[in-house]
């Protein structure tokens, strides 16, 4: 006897539920660095957060053609 007769999943209930997986993953992901980076700030332990990442561009400023 099957547990659950009904119960049948094509593709695109598949697909459905994966994606509602990963955006519950992705939710869930940033919400915990959203709430640890207020916990951290409130206890003082803020970080200064760099919009390029960390990335040295140099200035080449020289007016001289680096060939």
């Amino acid at each position: 006897m099957k547990l659950f007769p009904f119960l049948y999943f094509d593709p695109g209930t598949g697909a459905l539920v994966v994606q509602a997986l990963a955006g519950v993953a992705a939710a869930v992901a940033l919400f915990y660095n959203k709430i640890t980076m207020k916990v951290k700030s409130v206890f003082g332990k803020k970080q200064e957060q760099d919009l390029m990442g960390g990335i040295d561009i140099e200035d080449k400023s020289n007016g001289a053609d680096n060939k």
